[in-house]
């Protein structure tokens, strides 16, 4: 591989023998390096590719700006995530999380905070990238003596979320903030109760983010099942009567349409996760 740039002592931009750019990382890899060098690969302790050029030139950029014991932090936090989520995150979010956290980072020693408002509802449906956005907040707290509150926890795990699912940020905002309002719809909703203690708790909180998710990307299957469409109806009419409410809300929102089988689903996780009172 030849070297396009030295960013810092750590970090280089550099092309393979398809001229694709990569940017290469390792201690002290970039020290007296020069455009045109080959590259040493076995120094190299991580590399990635971003998927544009674009996206490439704006991390080096970013990098060549930054602290490199901030960058170096920021991919240890990458590194923590493609191993506790157990899914290929994009490779855009070494620019994302690295330029989100640095400057939060830098907020906060200006006296700076922002307040999540989301923070119970990533807590809910996204325990694992809070996990490891909880990490995050310890590990910068360790080296960087910057002690930020759970909200910053919360801003870190909708970055990873987006570099799972390779949405915007703001389509992860939307996506989070319709799950906060179907959680309102259900506080309010008159002799129906979720129960946090019930045993299938969490399989309905992951069957919910997974309808929310599939209402907005459109990638919904009908399955013509309506027999047990009509045994729901039957069987468990208030809980029916709620998850109605629920997707009507949410086609509303996403302008897609969801199969009456949906709201069956919905409504028979409601009655196993619910209680009447």
């Amino acid at each position: 591989m030849r070297v396009l740039k030295s960013i810092n002592n750590n970090v280089v931009s550099c092309c393979d023998e398809n001229g694709r750019e990569w940017i290469a990382m390792g201690r002290g890899l970039g020290y007296s390096l020069r455009a045109g060098d080959e590259l040493d690969e076995s120094r190299v302790e991580k590399r990635f590719r971003m998927e544009t050029p674009d996206d490439a030139r704006r991390l080096a950029d970013l990098f060549s700006t930054l602290p490199p014991q901030q960058i170096e932090l920021c991919s240890l936090i990458v590194d923590r995530a493609t191993r506790d989520l157990g899914r290929k995150l994009s490779p855009s979010v070494y620019l994302t999380l690295t330029d989100h956290i640095c400057f939060a980072v830098e907020r906060l020693r200006s006296g700076t905070t922002f307040q999540n408002t989301l923070l119970a509802e990533v807590r809910t449906f996204y325990p694992r990238e809070y996990t490891v956005g909880k990490y995050a907040l310890e590990l910068l707290a360790q080296e960087l003596d910057v002690h930020f509150p759970d909200d910053e926890a919360a801003n870190i795990a909708l970055h990873l979320v987006n570099a799972e699912y390779e949405n915007s940020i703001s389509d992860t905002l939307r996506i989070t903030q319709t799950l906060h309002d179907i959680l309102s719809t259900l506080d309010g909703w008159p002799h129906l109760r979720l129960d946090p203690e019930s045993r299938f708790y969490d399989e309905f909180t992951v069957h919910l983010k997974f309808l929310v998710l599939r209402a907005f990307s459109g990638t919904v299957d009908a399955r013509g099942d309506e027999r047990f469409v009509a045994s729901v109806r039957q069987c468990y009419p208030h809980e029916f009567r709620c998850a109605q409410q629920i997707v009507e809300g949410l086609e509303r929102r996403t302008q897609n349409r969801l199969p009456p089988e949906e709201q069956a689903y919905l409504a028979a996780s409601l009655h196993r996760t619910c209680r009447l009172i």
